[in-house]
């Protein structure tokens, strides 16, 4: 068996992290408003999509019977890793133009 509370540990903590980044730079952009472009919002809604893919994934996982987890995670781990890796990178390039645009 995985070791399930590791695995939803490492999880929550992605996603915790992914939220914290979204919801710092929405107030950035808010401070900005009608400054912000265009891009910056199509890369605020990717990252969103992708935080809201990575939720799914973890209440899929946490609903799961233990047998049934294992399954799950063995079909999903490499998606998971995917996802999350997504969601690092999309955080740096959305932090990047940010910085970029407001500095």
């Amino acid at each position: 068996m995985a070791d399930r509370q590791k695995i939803q540990d490492e999880m929550s903590r992605e996603l915790e992290q992914g939220q914290s980044k979204v919801d710092e730079i929405k107030a950035k952009m808010g401070e900005y408003g009608a400054e912000a472009s265009e891009e910056m919002h199509e890369l605020l809604a990717k990252a969103e999509a992708n935080l809201a893919a990575g939720r799914a994934k973890f209440n899929e996982l946490a609903a799961a019977s233990d047998d049934k987890f294992d399954e799950l995670w063995a079909e999903s781990k490499e998606n998971w890793n995917k996802v999350a890796g997504e969601m690092r990178s999309g955080w740096v390039t959305l932090s990047d133009k940010v910085k970029s645009f407001f500095s």
